[in-house]
């Protein structure tokens, strides 16, 4: 099967651990808030687990009405985890088969974190592709940086507050 990757690098001045205890069970929409005609996770449900361990599945709902199923396939605290997303609903059920998301999370000096963020789309099929190319490349990494962007603000804004109250440990 054809897939198409596109991948994100940032930093954030938040330590390892707390980088990865935050994103992992992130509320969705916190950060996934649309882009384009992209729509925004407005919610999820069914969730299995707290979402720290392999296997666990949630139904991941959509603006535009649709929803996709995504399962954890790894977890390992603090350095990676990664998911596949199945069962879409709406157009993109048209031109991927399933989606495999990955994140790594790299100490690097001065309590400071890279964050690598990995997203393939495999293609339903040959004629698929090409359309799938311009949606990775172009809507979902735009997509991709925007949520990054709202991350790393949650991060720093969760340094600051646990910062002041003089209980951040680095």
């Amino acid at each position: 099967m054809n897939s198409v990757t596109t991948r994100l690098f940032t930093k954030v001045g938040v330590d390892q651990s707390t980088v990865f205890r935050i994103n992992v069970p992130i509320d969705l929409e916190s950060i996934f808030t649309g882009y384009g005609p992209l729509p925004a996770v407005i919610g999820t449900e069914n969730q299995t687990g707290a979402w720290d361990g392999a296997g666990q599945c949630r139904t991941v709902l959509l603006s535009d009405g649709s929803s996709a199923q995504e399962t954890l396939t790894k977890y390992e605290y603090p350095h990676y985890f990664s998911y596949r997303v199945s069962d879409f609903t709406g157009t993109l059920r048209l031109l991927a088969a399933a989606a495999e998301g990955e994140w790594w999370f790299r100490k690097i000096p001065a309590d400071t974190t890279e964050i690598e963020w990995r997203y393939t789309f495999k293609s339903r099929s040959f004629w698929a592709l090409p359309i799938l190319w311009v949606i990775t490349k172009v809507l979902w990494r735009g997509y991709m940086k925007k949520a990054l962007g709202l991350l790393q603000v949650k991060l720093e804004n969760h340094k600051r507050r646990i910062g002041d109250h003089g209980l951040f440990s680095g």
